[in-house]
């Protein structure tokens, strides 16, 4: 007899389709994909790695002093490649932003002043 979990002959038994949430145990999604479970200001440091930038969440999340890392790790030819001038000006706030390349890519990083 196969072991549990696989079909006579060593393939896997039948495709099973997961209850919405996931897998059995693990939580739904939370009500709003944009809002991070994370407390107003109660994060340090965001690192931001070739990602779609959200600055309203992104300042809200991030506690007084806290930094945001922006990384691209293919630099301007990446496809979600956005310099740090554009991301201070999309930020709400006041914003102070080291930038620099490294390799292919580019990385910045931003702390609000204000």
């Amino acid at each position: 007899s196969p072991p549990p979990g696989r079909a006579p002959g060593g393939g896997r038994g039948p495709r099973r389709t997961l209850p919405a949430g996931g897998a059995p145990g693990t939580a739904p999604p939370p009500p709003h994909v944009g809002r991070l479970p994370l407390t107003d200001a109660s994060v340090a440091l965001i690192a931001a790695i070739d990602m779609l930038l959200f600055p309203a969440e992104t300042a809200r999340v991030l506690a007084p002093g806290g930094v945001l890392l922006w990384i691209n790790q293919l630099g301007c030819d990446g496809p979600l490649y956005l310099p740090a001038a554009t991301v201070v000006a999309a930020l709400p706030g006041t914003w102070q932003a080291t930038e620099s390349e490294a390799g292919w890519g580019s990385w910045a990083a931003l702390r609000r002043t204000r």
